[in-house]
């Protein structure tokens, strides 16, 4: 840390234009270490780069470190607004300065631990590995006379129409068989995606649904006159379309959510210890369910959530609490998104995106991460992320080793 400590000072003097000879060659060699660090140093010059390539670099910071980092930003925000440095702050091109260097201190933080001193052994492990990468549209559809379709990666979504299915951009994908006209509320068909997967569909009433990795979501190609029903495994965001009269109901791991019109996220896949339901807007009713139809007792608990609760469903039990419903819906919108996360927990998901094993050699790690990263980022690009904290990980085929 006390290095990470004189490489802001030289990137503060460096903003500053006041760098001596052997300070450059300082901040040279440190700028070859790694292409990040010479981005980082390019994009200095440029204001509006500096910012808006904050988040890029502050993508992932552990936590174990963040009281050492709050003590040498506290110092250098002083240091920065001492007499001394009031000249450059009197000049309009460095009225920013004290912000750009919190920035860069905040953004070394997070990459130091893999662009200083480990980098040699940490980069070996990893080049002699093939990538792997990233999930896409990939998902299957099951219809209801049992013949199964892969689905076209170039595509993102069908639309379920009241006789034919189609790709949300209007190609003809299939028909409804003739010995199944009028029987469509009563059969379901299923799509599905696989570990690495993720698709949408557009369901009969025009409710949108996006599907994670992992996922199955089992409709009719009909809905029923008295309600609204599908049944869920894995993980999935829903915009329901408004129908006072036709109530909305997903089925899924011990639970029921009813709603009228509204969009939430649901997370209940088979091997997380629980189910949660994350309410992005309007309001819904959450209630524990059993059996295959999600039939739910009359005196069974049920909570009401509105917008930014979630609702737990864990052991038999149920609960609600307020959260930061970017934390479960940003995988709709590619990215990969914690915020004093778990290990386990961004391993897991992890897992479902690429399509690996974690293995815990020396147990679970106890870190957890904040930040953001975009999910179209090959697993070599993500474990360099993850090998500027403390953890050391590993890929050997389609194993990820934690130390």
């Amino acid at each position: 840390m006390e290095e990470l400590n004189d490489i802001v000072i030289l990137l503060r003097s460096y903003l500053a234009g006041s760098l001596t000879e052997s300070e450059r060659e300082r901040l040279e060699k440190w700028s070859a270490q790694h292409p990040a660090n010479r981005d980082l140093l390019e994009n200095l010059s440029d204001e509006e780069n500096l910012f808006a390539g904050y988040t890029d670099y502050l993508q992932v910071y552990d936590e174990a470190v963040s009281n050492r980092l709050q003590q040498i930003e506290d110092s250098l925000m002083k240091s920065i607004t001492s007499p001394t440095d009031r000249v450059y702050l009197r000049k309009r091109q460095f009225r920013w300065l004290p912000y750009a260097a919190a920035i860069l201190l905040a953004a070394l933080a997070s990459t130091w631990f893999f662009y200083g001193d480990q980098i040699g052994s940490q980069e070996i492990r990893i080049a002699n590995v093939q990538d792997i990468p990233p999930g896409g549209n990939r998902a299957t559809l099951t219809l209801a006379d049992g013949r199964t379709i892969t689905l076209d990666e170039a595509r993102d979504g069908i639309v379920i129409g009241s006789d034919e299915i189609t790709y949300s951009d209007g190609n003809p994908l299939a028909k409804v068989a003739e010995n199944e006209v009028g029987r469509e509320e009563l059969t379901l068909l299923e799509l599905t995606t696989p570990i690495g997967g993720t698709y949408q569909i557009t369901l009969p009433d025009g409710t949108q649904v996006w599907l994670n990795a992992a996922t199955t979501l089992k409709y009719p190609m009909r809905f029923s006159d008295a309600e609204r029903m599908v049944e869920l495994s894995g993980e999935a965001y829903f915009s329901v379309v408004k129908d006072i009269g036709k109530p909305f109901k997903v089925v899924s791991s011990g639970q029921e959510i009813q709603v009228l019109g509204t969009e939430f996220n649901v997370s209940a896949y088979p091997d997380d210890p629980d189910t949660k339901t994350t309410l992005v807007g309007g309001k819904v009713r959450l209630s524990l369910a059993w059996g295959t139809g999600g039939e739910t007792r009359e005196h069974d608990k049920y909570v009401e959530l509105v917008s930014g609760e979630q609702g737990i469903v864990k052991n038999g039990g149920l609960v609600k609490t307020h959260v930061d419903t970017e934390l479960y819906t940003a995988w709709k919108a590619g990215y990969f998104y914690f915020e004093r996360t778990p290990l386990e927990d961004i391993l897991r998901q992890v897992a479902r995106w690429y399509d690996v094993q974690v293995i815990y050699q020396n147990g679970v790690p106890r870190e957890t991460f904040s930040g953001d990263i975009k999910r179209d980022i090959s697993l070599r690009g993500l474990l360099e992320i993850l090998q500027r904290s403390t953890i050391s990980v590993r890929l050997e085929g389609k194993n990820l080793i934690v130390n």
